[in-house]
């Protein structure tokens, strides 16, 4: 009896055994053969929109590569008039035309008080008139000028009208990158002389985030910066400006503390928050503190860490773009431009080996953005099929939301419907990263295979017959 028990236990067994292995057998042949291609990584500097350094919109004198301008815009200059702004004039002073022509972007910043040599006003004359004078001349280490008071509540009406006639012209012009919260304090950098003799008083909060507010409330497609973190940047999701950039105990002790963990404001000793996580849905920009000290190489390795700390995508205008290609510095101003921003790697791409006409073709990539920020503007992925000729035969554009890619590694997943009419033979994948403006591939990856298009030649595949 119990022998006869064991020889059916057995029995079953192995045909449960064979079963198993028959259906590994026929799962395996069901499952498509699939094919991976392995991209050769670059390590080439690439002159990318919306990031790396912002030369000064007046000059020609860059030497390095860039794709964004720096505009101060003098509100004495801007509104000479009351209601009459002079935007022929702004726009030759600042070349708009060049820059446009160039494919570079522009960051502006309001300013009501920048120091110089001299004694001036940079508010306009009719508006300090308006205001009765209300505000402080100075002459100090800073340079001369004059400071309005903040408070007063003209300057604050007349504020916010200027911003308005701002926003009317340029919200939606796309050479315009990026707004930084200016207007407060000497060169927009929202601090006033905070040492005697000569302190200058800066306005609290109440006051203060009614500029913000003008910004938020009219600029309402253009990313915004400021200075630092306060109620408002953190509510309305602002990027942050570090105009002291390389600087250690101005950019580590001060500016990354400053948003990782709340601050008191020193000029007005109210407390503000932290803004830990501003940088995956907002930049950082700014300016060296010194145009050249930060790279040379006793500093760079501090630079670049530094850059990482705060997620830099740009600085400028004070940075060293000024600096001839293949100089001394340019290994080191290299580097720096290949860690800020974005940096987007296909590190590895896999797809189906075959298949029919109507058939779906699934891309699975592993992307790596080995830069110190992701990309903030929402531009297309662009997944397209060349003939063995190399012309597009198809294209899609994935689901895929680009701005996600943050530093670090990434699964990504598309499909492209094979259309029924395509003929047979053998296909490459191309991907590439669409300008909305353009519908034409806008941002080099870090990878080879770059064709004359900008679109970038993955794996290949064959449709069947």
């Amino acid at each position: 009896m119990k022998r006869k028990t064991v020889l059916a236990a057995a029995a079953f067994l192995t045909i449960s055994v064979g079963s198993f292995l028959v259906f590994l057998k026929l799962s395996a042949t069901m499952a498509p053969a699939t094919v991976t291609y392995v991209p050769i990584e670059s390590t080439r500097v690439l002159n990318n929109p919306y990031m790396g350094f912002a030369v000064d919109a007046r000059t020609d004198e860059a030497e390095q590569p860039h794709r964004l301008a720096h505009a101060n815009l003098l509100w004495s200059e801007l509104e000479p008039e009351e209601g009459r702004y002079d935007w022929d004039a702004i726009e030759s002073k600042y070349r708009f035309d060049l820059w446009r022509g160039r494919n570079v972007n522009l960051v502006i910043r309001v300013i009501l008080d920048y120091p110089s040599d001299t004694k001036h006003m940079d508010i306009p004359e009719w508006l300090y008139e308006a205001i009765d004078g209300q505000g402080t001349w100075y002459d100090n280490d800073y340079g001369q000028g004059f400071s309005p008071d903040y408070r007063h509540p003209t300057l604050i009406e007349k504020h916010e009208k200027l911003i308005q006639a701002l926003a009317d012209r340029y919200n939606d012009d796309p050479l315009i990158a990026f707004v930084q919260l200016g207007s407060l304090g000497h060169w927009g950098e929202w601090h006033t002389r905070d040492e005697e003799p000569g302190r200058i008083d800066f306005p609290k909060r109440t006051v203060s985030s009614r500029y913000a507010e003008h910004y938020v409330r009219h600029f309402t497609n253009k990313p915004l910066l400021m200075r630092r973190p306060h109620e408002i940047a953190r509510d309305a999701k602002m990027g942050l400006f570090n105009d002291a950039f390389g600087k250690r105990d101005a950019t580590i002790d001060g500016f990354l503390d400053w948003y990782t963990n709340g601050y008191t404001n020193w000029l007005t000793q109210e407390p503000e928050p932290a803004m830990p996580d501003f940088w995956t849905t907002a930049p950082v920009g700014g300016e060296f503190a010194d145009e050249l000290r930060y790279v040379q190489d006793d500093a760079i390795d501090e630079t670049i860490m530094q850059a990482k700390l705060t997620h830099v995508t740009w600085m400028g205008p004070n940075a060293p773009y000024r600096e001839p290609v293949g100089g001394a510095l340019q290994a080191n101003i290299d580097r720096f431009l290949t860690t800020v921003g974005y940096r987007f790697v296909i590190a590895q791409e896999t797809h189906e080996e075959e298949v029919e006409p109507g058939d779906t073709l699934h891309v699975r990539a592993t992307v790596v953005n080995r830069g110190a920020a992701p990309f903030y503007f929402p531009w297309p992925l662009e997944l397209s099929l060349a003939d063995r000729a190399g012309a597009i035969r198809h294209s899609v554009r994935a689901t895929e939301d680009i701005r996600a890619w943050l530093p670090g590694t990434r699964e990504v997943s598309a499909d492209i419907p094979i259309p029924e009419s395509l003929p047979p033979g053998e296909y490459t994948i191309l991907a590439a990263i669409l300008d909305p403006i353009s519908g034409l591939p806008g941002v080099e990856l870090a990878i080879e295979g770059r064709r004359a298009d900008g679109r970038y030649a993955l794996g290949s595949f064959t449709v069947r017959e």
